[in-house]
């Protein structure tokens, strides 16, 4: 592992040079104050997590501008057009304001499902990956609550990623915010692999017995005259799902919460008649879409795999660079039809 990191910061030092002798080409200004100021945005990253937690925002920022500027800076070893090059860096500070703007809007994406079983119909809302932290601005957690409770919801439920893997020391108000979220029959969740990362599981599930959200740790709950099915992240070990559901009846519809989107042709052979997934982000700026797009089944909307429907949400919140370019936060909401 320690030999990965170095070989990792290697690769990073050296795309980070490119960078800065492209633009100090570009700027021609003072060569000392250039490097210095250059060197503190190319490592606030792990300044913000191992120094001084007021780099964090620079560096997300910087990773993202990092992501698009390495592109440019290969090019430039190829293309030896100072305006090209300077348009194509004006272009990327103009896309990042414009992705740092768009990360903030969020979008109600509606589906309307039939389950050809016996039960009354549902209206779930779904969240993924809010990504809770002292980083989100004031009153993130209140307005999330607010957009919720506006769907008049019966069923919420959050597949994962529900706080950051930074920290999970949110403020007493967004923890008291958590807490008013109203829906007929309740609110549930999984972990998914932040609430592992922040290495205070025990803190997190506390915030959610508080905030009277059940997590569902491989374990089935009836409700509602449905069976909502909790799975541990993938990452982590966990039971087989046909163990799982062993004395459930299959009569009644089986609704899964898992994190990722995997496993679909084990939910498929088990049963399972919804599975509902976030975690990928759908990459979160572009062009990550075509990469989630090739390592997942689906990463992000709708798929039919016999009897089981899959619903994917590019989730509520954002990772890292509060930034989405080609994506959408948003919340999903369902209407569950049940027909005989």
């Amino acid at each position: 592992m320690r030999l990965w990191f170095y070989l990792i910061l290697i690769i990073y030092t050296f795309l980070n040079w490119l960078i800065g002798r492209q633009l100090y080409e570009l700027l021609k200004t003072n060569k000392i104050a250039f490097w210095v100021v250059f060197l503190v945005l190319a490592y606030s990253p792990v300044l913000g997590r191992l120094v001084y937690k007021g780099f964090e925002p620079i560096g997300n920022y910087w990773m993202v501008f990092f992501y698009y500027a390495t592109f440019v800076a290969v090019l430039g070893l190829l293309v030896k057009n100072k305006p090209f090059i300077t348009g194509c860096y004006l272009l990327i500070f103009l896309v990042i304001l414009y992705g740092s703007v768009n990360a903030n809007k969020i979008k109600v994406q509606r589906y309307e499902i039939a389950i050809p079983k016996l039960a009354t119909d549902l209206r779930i809302v779904m969240l993924s990956d809010i990504h809770i932290d002292n980083a989100k601005p004031e009153g993130y957690v209140e307005k999330m609550v607010r957009e919720i409770n506006l769907l008049n919801p019966d069923l919420v439920v959050l597949p994962g990623d529900i706080f950051d893997d930074k920290d999970i020391h949110v403020l007493s108000k967004e923890r008291e915010a958590l807490k008013n979220i109203k829906a007929k029959y309740g609110v549930y969740g999984v972990l998914g692999n932040h609430e592992y990362y922040t290495g205070n599981l025990n803190e997190s599930l506390k915030i959610f017995k508080e905030a009277n959200i059940t997590i569902l740790r491989d374990e089935v709950v009836e409700i509602a005259g449905i069976y909502l099915v909790g799975r541990e992240d993938a990452s982590r070990k966990r039971k087989n799902l046909a163990s799982l559901l062993e004395g459930v009846h299959k009569e009644k519809p089986i609704i899964l919460l898992d994190h990722q989107p995997v496993a679909l042709e084990e939910a498929k052979i088990a049963g399972v008649d919804l599975q509902l997934s976030g975690h990928t982000h759908r990459g979160q700026f572009f062009p990550n879409q075509l990469i989630t797009k090739r390592l997942y089944e689906v990463d992000y909307g709708y798929l039919a795999k016999e009897q089981l429907q899959v619903i994917v949400s590019s989730g509520y919140g954002t990772w890292g660079p509060p930034v989405r370019i080609g994506t959408q936060s948003e919340i999903v909401d369902i209407q569950v039809k049940f027909k005989k």
